[in-house]
């Protein structure tokens, strides 16, 4: 599943390089494939989804009954990516629902996640990455991501501050982390 559009935020605001930290993050992915992915994600909750045709746009889905919220990225009209905290119990619900449409659910357990932030965060990203750095994100809950050979890569904003993850495989991330610390960027102890 490539995302062919590399447009990612610049993120500037900070002038301590001390706020360029780090942090393994336990979301994980879950991947939708198959021609109701769309009508499956309707079933769940009655919604608009807008977003359908601007590839690596996300929007934030809540299932209150179920008390699930995770990320729902579009690649495709036949391909959807999750990413969530609450993978085991949101995976019963996609099971359950799927039973009705033609669609694959495929848990992706292998990759994991790294969420960095601060002032120099979007440059990193863009020479790490070779990513186009042009597209800003609001001030509001926003989520754009694109996969970059084997990375799946996240911009987001959230309460007018923006961070980025990236989901890969152990070894990728180990590098990934490497490149971070020689950048002077700093562990943190867990995410927020």
């Amino acid at each position: 599943m490539t995302i062919q559009s590399l447009f990612f935020a610049r993120h500037h605001g900070a002038e301590n390089a001390q706020t360029n930290t780090f942090v393994s993050a336990n979301e994980q992915i879950i991947d939708l494939g198959g021609s109701e992915v769309l009508l499956l994600l309707q079933s769940l909750k009655t919604s608009t989804l807008n977003w359908a045709n601007k590839t690596g746009m996300a929007v934030r889905y809540e299932l209150a009954e179920q008390a699930l919220s995770f990320d729902v990225f579009f690649l495709s009209d036949t391909a959807l990516r999750i990413v969530t905290n609450d993978a085991e119990p949101l995976l019963a619900v996609l099971a359950t629902a799927s039973e009705s449409f033609d669609v694959d659910i495929l848990p992706r357990p292998e990759l994991n996640c790294l969420h960095f932030s601060g002032p120099d965060a979007g440059e990193f990203l863009s020479q790490q990455f070779s990513l186009y750095m042009g597209m800003a994100l609001g001030d509001n809950s926003q989520h754009y991501g694109v996969q970059c050979d084997d990375c799946f890569v996240i911009a987001s904003a959230k309460d007018a501050q923006q961070y980025y993850r990236v989901f890969a495989l152990s070894s990728t991330l180990t590098d990934l982390t490497q490149s971070l610390t020689s950048a002077r960027f700093n562990p943190q102890a867990q995410a927020a």
